[in-house]
């Protein structure tokens, strides 16, 4: 049986990773988001949810128990060593999901799969995660001007221009994340300009040309 490739998802904060990520499961390709496993792992009384309010104490929860995601978001944000607190908790825990994810994958015999990752460069150069350092057959970055990711940050998260550049900078520029690539998926127009996109990048990986 042919080997699973294993491709990278990337991208900037709000630039278009997850829509493109649901467009390429539209087409039954398997995507493993980072993201929804973080938020599985810290639901009510999950492992990752303990060692969170562990760390952070019970400020972060709100009324139903359940963690501020906003909050916490806020904590981290404006202190790096807060964000590689919760990082530290969380990676671990993430990876091991992925793994198992991407091991049932391979053994249904799927011939890609799509590690949907908004921090994939910024793990690999902080050397965090052996799986993320890992070699990836391909990686697809999503990407948008500079000034088009902001507006569409604010917009989305409710926040202020100070608060919306404070969060980008702590990611690696989107300049350097292309310059890393092998595709870039430019989301900067309609969605059905994007829709066309991902339709090119998954006619090359039916013909097995990624």
């Amino acid at each position: 049986m042919p080997k699973m490739k294993w491709i990278g998802l990337t991208g900037g904060i709000a630039t278009g990773k997850s829509t493109i990520a649901r467009l390429f499961e539209s087409r039954d390709y398997p995507v493993i988001d980072a993201d929804q496993i973080s938020h599985d792992i810290t639901r009510f009384g999950e492992p990752g949810y303990l060692q969170v309010v562990s760390q952070f104490g019970p400020q972060i929860l709100q009324e139903n128990q359940q963690i501020n995601r906003t909050l916490l978001g806020e904590i981290v944000f404006k202190d790096l060593n807060k964000k590689n607190e919760l990082e530290s908790i969380l990676h671990p825990l993430i990876q091991k999901k992925v793994s198992q994810m991407r091991h049932q994958f391979e053994l249904d015999g799927e011939r890609y799969c799509i590690y949907d990752v908004p921090l994939l460069f910024e793990k690999k150069m902080q050397t965090i995660s052996k799986e993320l350092q890992s070699k990836f057959d391909c990686i697809i970055t999503a990407w948008c001007p500079p000034d088009l990711q902001l507006l569409r940050l604010m917009s989305r998260n409710k926040l202020s221009q100070d608060q919306a550049v404070t969060r980008i900078s702590t990611q690696l520029a989107l300049i350097d994340k292309i310059g890393e690539s092998h595709y870039c998926i430019d989301n900067s127009g309609s969605e059905s300009d994007l829709i066309l996109l991902v339709n090119k990048m998954c006619d090359l990986m039916d013909l097995n040309q990624i």
